[in-house]
């Protein structure tokens, strides 16, 4: 699609009041700064957009006088005669304000603005405007081939990344492969999965790897820490020596222990009899104590009732204290509805001076009209007066028949009380007396007529001289059984060391495991490394595919698509290069030739050509051929804009 303008008219748009201009092929605008060069573009963009030629949506188009204030009153219009593909379509679009004027009011508001707009004349809604001119060119693909320098200025490199993949095309894992044939066994190694699935894998394989790898020294070391200097010919020497003393320990202590089960006999013979001498003393005792335990019950039980009458008096002494705070504050409400009666009862009718005017006309009423009027307000003033005071009078009525109740339930409660206190007075006497007694008693325990006491007791007595002579065999068993510890706690240690041998056996086996795994896992990651080299050295030769074709489709311009980072690895960048210099770092002639270099391969892959607009002109000598239509905006001394037609 060949897109040109043939006239732009511009009618109050940006200080411009009323301009026609004819284009042609290439037509030059020239000017003083601040002339209205640019004011061109934007309207030709504003037409298309409802946008400025820098994109912005909120300008203002309106025109001001010498202070900065908007001229009110203006319609503001722009009109375009475009030739697509050698047919004219032209499209118009008027910016108004709206004024309202309010009911009762003199002064018209502005409330807001409107457009219309127009194709070939017709009016038409913004809607269909809108669909008409996205038919035409799509927004954003005008902005890349109108103006040079928005591919590089306006969009991030991601976007321009984008657009040149798409000019090209995708280059394939095969297309890459078939040119190198380095890469014939990625190609088997890939099977079917992608690269970056691939390099994923192996990132993750190798990471697990390392991890084993970087844990093998400190098992090792830690395995090495673990293993003990142990001669287990000399340890099996000693255990035999010390299995030997212990047996012959054993059989000395089976001859002593039949004398010894004897003597153990007669020691739970004499526990026994203790037991019980104890049990007679402690029932003899318990029957002594009886009359004690009967009187510390009877005292228990008078605290108890003590305890009621306690509660039972704070509770009333609680209720009196609260009904009496109800009779101060029910005599005090009678002593404010007496003082409230006798105002209501002083009050007298005033009559406003105004009461017998007519509030429409203002005029007098009538002296009979004065006269029904007045009688009216003292009657419904007295009625009012004595429904005041009957309410008064029967509220402080019931409130007198309460605080009376009220005072028969105090002096009830204080009846009470009284009976309470006279109760505590006696069973505060009567604990007094219960304790007195128990401090007193003294309980009696006579045995010596017990006979079974006093046979049980001599059997102790001949039982405890008889043991208390020296037994030999005692003390020989303790030694025997000391002397066995001893030899079993040496034979322990003994048999932990052997058991550790064995450890030190398995920790020296499980080192040289260790120690191969660790070859293997060289070897592993070794290998892993070269198929991540194969996968760089794919994406390097798919670069170079990718750059080459896309370089290819351009005269000067070249792009940079891949960054080598310091690690070898490749990170995706899109950058303009201008004879190797990169774009930003270029002159204003070098960026703009770039520009038109980059529209003519845009339009050539959108097949659509658009008017480009190039500013500041006057600073390039000699522009790059297009089949795009030329409007160049070049600084003069013109006071006032200049067109040329070339």
């Amino acid at each position: 699609m060949l897109i040109n303008i043939k006239n732009l008219k511009l009618k109050n748009f940006k200080g411009i009041k009323d301009m026609s201009i004819d284009f042609g092929r290439v037509t030059n605008i020239y000017g003083e700064n601040a002339t209205g060069k640019t004011t061109i573009f934007d309207a030709f963009t504003w037409l298309l957009f409802d946008k400025d030629s820098t994109d912005k949506k909120d300008f203002n188009i309106k025109t001001i006088d010498e202070n900065g204030d908007v001229i009110h009153g203006l319609e503001h219009e722009v009109e375009g005669v475009l030739e697509v593909d050698g047919k004219e379509i032209t499209l118009r679009k008027i910016y108004k304000e709206k004024w309202t004027q309010k009911r009762g009011e003199e002064q018209r508001l502005l409330t807001g603005h409107t457009t219309e707009h127009f194709i070939n004349d017709v009016p038409v809604k913004k809607s269909e405007y809108t669909k008409r001119i996205n038919e035409l060119i799509n927004e954003n693909i005008f902005k890349l081939v109108t103006n040079p320098l928005y591919f590089n200025t306006n969009l991030n490199w991601k976007d321009r990344r984008k657009i040149l993949l798409e000019i090209v095309g995708n280059v394939s894992d095969q297309d890459v492969i078939a040119t190198n044939d380095k890469l014939k066994k990625l190609e088997t190694l890939l099977e079917d999965k992608n690269l970056e699935e691939f390099k994923k894998i192996i990132a993750f394989k190798k990471k697990k790897l390392n991890e084993e790898l970087k844990s093998i020294p400190y098992r090792i070391d830690e395995l090495n820490n673990s293993i003990e200097d142990i001669d287990p010919e000399v340890l099996d020497f000693r255990k035999r020596g010390i299995v030997a003393a212990i047996n012959q320990i054993e059989e000395s202590l089976m001859d002593n222990s039949k004398m010894y089960e004897g003597l153990m006999k007669e020691r739970d013979k004499l526990y026994q009899l203790k037991s019980k001498l104890r049990e007679i003393e402690f029932n003899a005792k318990l029957e002594a104590e009886k009359p004690l335990r009967h009187l510390q019950k009877e005292l228990k039980m008078a605290e108890n009732e003590k305890s009621q009458l306690d509660m039972e008096l704070y509770r009333l002494n609680n209720l009196i204290e609260t009904k009496e705070d109800l009779i101060k504050s029910i005599e005090k409400e009678l002593a404010e509805l007496r003082e409230k009666w006798n105002q209501i009862n002083q009050e007298e009718l005033h009559i406003p001076e105004d009461s017998f005017i007519c509030p429409t006309c203002k005029r007098p009423f009538e002296e009979h009209d004065i006269e029904l009027k007045k009688n009216e307000m003292i009657e419904n003033f007295n009625q009012n007066k004595s429904k005041r005071l009957s309410d008064i009078t029967s509220t402080g009525k019931r409130k007198k028949e309460n605080l009376e109740k009220i005072k028969g339930e105090i002096e009830s409660l204080i009846a009470n009380r009284n009976t309470i206190l006279s109760k505590l007075e006696s069973i505060n006497k009567a604990i007094e007396k219960k304790k007195t007694e128990i401090e007193n008693y003294n309980p009696i325990v006579n045995l010596e007529d017990n006979k079974e006491y006093i046979d049980i007791l001599k059997e102790v007595k001949e039982l405890e001289l008889k043991l208390s002579s020296p037994v030999e065999v005692e003390q020989e068993i303790r030694e025997y059984k000391a002397k066995k510890n001893e030899l079993e706690k040496e034979l322990e240690e003994i048999n932990n060391s052997l058991a550790y041998h064995e450890h030190n056996q398995k920790a020296k086996k499980r080192i040289e495991e260790l120690m191969k795994r660790e070859k293997e896992l060289a070897n592993m990651i070794a290998e892993l490394e070269g198929q991540e080299y194969l996968c760089e050295e794919f994406i390097r030769t798919k670069v170079d595919l990718l750059e080459n074709r896309i370089n290819s489709k351009f005269k000067n311009v070249r792009f940079k698509l891949f960054n080598t980072l310091v690690n070898g690895a490749l990170e995706e960048c899109c950058e303009t290069l201008i004879n190797g210099v990169p774009f930003q770092d270029a002159n204003n002639a070098a960026k703009i030739n770039a520009g038109i270099d980059i529209i003519n391969t845009l339009s050539e892959h959108y097949q659509i050509t658009a008017p480009i607009f190039i500013d500041n002109r006057e600073s390039i000598n000699q522009i790059l051929e297009s089949n795009s239509q030329i409007i160049n905006l070049i600084v003069s001394k013109d006071k006032k804009l200049r067109i040329e037609v070339a």
